[in-house]
């Protein structure tokens, strides 16, 4: 008897043992150690009511998913939402294996719906997503099954946006994307790529926008926007193994791009007609700036107190939402700086009325760092009036770009002509290069110094600036400069040459690297060109055009209320489909592009 009871007793004690060792007994939802990694996605098992169910009632309206696995929910609020959507977002818990979902408002009856996931659903343990689950029921008797595809791309960079929202609407108003709920929507995935599905064979007006505030409707001036011009009828019948329904893993490069988008919809941000002074503040003893919260501000009287009109020096940025200033004299240390203004301010009806503000200037305070000497690399003292300015010389764009001088601030003395540039040849020969300075119109601390004569490759050229030679608004001045550049003559060197045609307008060609977000060299033309690019680096490149209507060398946004696009920006595409451009070493490489074909809207 006592042998079994000992027998009994230590097979208890080991499969106790076991169950601490590997938590298996106390934990039925926790992952087991050891072995494989887990990477497959749940599985749903059930739903109530069925996929596609009709005649759903549209009272405490419920929907469960039932799992073969626990699961949990990342960032429900935001990921999951109902189309067409309600005031309120629908409600998630988990109860077991299943995601319950309700809805705080009442359905609409004779309503086909589609209840979107996004990437909400993943498993417990290893977090495997559920890529893009959509489920669809109806209020009514049957269930709506077109849809429209496409695709979301930023203006100006061309590269995907994600997460826009897609809204679609039956009944069309000029303000309807700000007012009113859509009658279908959606969001884009990491790919910019977007499908609105279980729509009516109907006209919808067709609007994205970033909807920063999550309320479904676009808040004009704050957020990104974008509109297909004309009414879409959707075309596609819904049907299974239909490759816009598909749930693709975001990292399937090749399957996400492969994927069928009817229409393109370029975003871009509206500029305000809201007008204001929106920030203020002076950045050194005789420097201040205004920003005004709308573009082409109108100033009709602009006093400092105790400074003559002659002694201040304006400047307007290309927009005309931003002016900087300095003041041109002597003036004496004070606690502050009084501008009185008289601009068009928006009122409260909309209409932009002459304005008299009067506006209190503080000079920034001296840090204890800027009280104490400083010292350059050799540990010499700088002196406290030194005069420091920017000299940019890329031997890579010296030809096209110059010598380009930057001061922080206007200068009222400059003696260019005391500037010694001399070029010296492979052999030796040196020769005293004849050069002009050009102020930078929409930029009096900027000028460009640039040789009469082309810079030479293989060239080595000395730019000697003797000291004393500017003095700026607070009377500083700068020590002597020497600068030597060498024109590159690497046999490793690419180029890429554009032979452009069927030029009709006025276009920006840029080459860009494959973010978009460097420009290597940038061209203005108005007619056809042959434009090369030189001093290249193996890689990879874009070539970016974009239309100058207004030749105003910026990308000028749209608007939605008078249905116009803003300027269009476009790649050069090649013969296989892609826009990027891989070079390797020692290539030059010669493109056609027909300008007119590259803008056409109708391909």
């Amino acid at each position: 008897m006592i042998k079994r009871y000992l027998a009994n007793f230590a097979a208890f004690a080991l499969v106790a043992a076991y169950c601490l060792h590997t938590s298996s007994c106390a934990n039925t939802s926790g992952a087991p150690t050891g072995g494989p990694r887990d990477s497959i996605p749940p599985v749903i098992l059930a739903t109530i009511p069925d996929t596609n169910a009709t005649d759903v009632p549209v009272v405490k309206t419920q929907i469960v998913l039932t799992f073969n696995e626990y699961v949990q929910l990342k960032e429900a609020n935001k990921n999951i939402f109902l189309s067409p959507p309600q005031q309120k977002a629908p409600k998630t818990k988990i109860k077991g294996k299943s995601v319950v979902v309700t809805f705080p408002e009442d359905l609409d009856s004779n309503r086909t719906y589609a209840l979107n996931f996004g990437p909400a659903l993943a498993d417990n343990n290893e977090g495997n997503p559920i890529e893009n689950y959509v489920f669809s029921f109806s209020t009514g008797s049957h269930i709506d099954s077109m849809l429209i595809s496409g695709t979301i791309l930023d203006n100006a960079s061309l590269l995907p946006m994600k997460g826009v929202s897609v809204a679609l609407y039956e009944v069309p108003t000029d303000s309807c994307m700000m007012n009113t709920l859509p009658s279908a929507i959606t969001r884009s995935d990491d790919w910019g790529y977007f499908c609105v599905r279980n729509l009516k064979p109907v006209p919808y007006a067709v609007y994205a926008f970033t909807d920063d505030v999550s309320n479904h409707k676009y808040d004009q001036g704050t957020e990104f926007v974008g509109f297909i011009d004309t009414l879409v009828t959707p075309k596609v019948v819904m049907h299974p193994g239909l490759p816009e329904l598909g749930m693709y893993s975001m990292k399937d490069t090749v399957a996400c791009l492969a994927r069928p988008s009817e229409y393109t919809i370029y975003m871009f941000k509206e500029r305000t007609t809201l007008q204001y002074i929106s920030n203020y503040k002076m950045f050194s003893k005789k420097g201040a700036y205004i920003k005004f919260n709308a573009q082409d501000a109108v100033i009709e009287k602009f006093e400092i107190s105790g400074i003559g009109e002659d002694q201040i020096l304006k400047q307007f940025n290309m927009t005309n939402d931003s002016l900087v200033f300095w003041i041109n004299a002597k003036i004496k240390e004070r606690d502050t700086l009084t501008l009185k203004i008289r601009y068009h301010k928006t009122d409260s009806l909309g209409k932009n009325v002459p304005t008299d503000e009067e506006l209190k200037f503080t000079p920034p305070i001296e840090s204890k760092d800027d009280k104490e000497p400083q010292k350059d690399r050799n540990g010499r003292i700088i002196r406290k009036d030194l005069l420091h300015f920017e000299l940019k010389a890329e031997p890579k764009m010296i030809e096209q770009e110059g010598y380009v001088f930057e001061f922080k601030e206007p200068l009222m003395e400059a003696r260019f002509d005391t500037i010694s540039l001399v070029s010296s040849t492979p052999k030796g020969v040196k020769t005293q290069e004849k050069f002009t300075v050009i102020q930078d119109s929409m930029n009096i601390c900027r000028y460009v110094l640039k040789p009469e004569v082309p810079f030479a490759v293989g060239n080595d050229y000395i730019l000697k600036i003797p000291e004393k030679i500017f003095k700026d608004v607070n009377e500083f001045t700068n020590d002597s400069l020497e600068k030597k550049i060498i024109l590159p003559t690497s046999d490793n060197a690419c180029s890429i040459t554009l032979e452009l045609t069927n030029v009709n307008a006025r276009y920006i060609v840029e080459l860009v690297n494959e973010k978009r977000d460097r420009v290597y060299r940038k061209f203005i033309i108005t007619k056809d060109s042959e434009l090369l690019f030189p001093y290249l680096d193996k890689g990879k490149y874009s070539i970016r055009i974009t239309e100058d209507k207004n030749s105003n060398e910026l990308l000028d946004p749209g608007s939605v209320l008078e249905k116009r696009q803003p300027e269009m920006v476009r790649l050069y595409t090649l013969p296989d489909g892609q826009t990027v451009i891989t070079l390797e070493e020692k290539t030059d490489l010669v493109q056609s592009i027909d300008v007119q074909q590259l803008f056409d809207t109708n391909k």
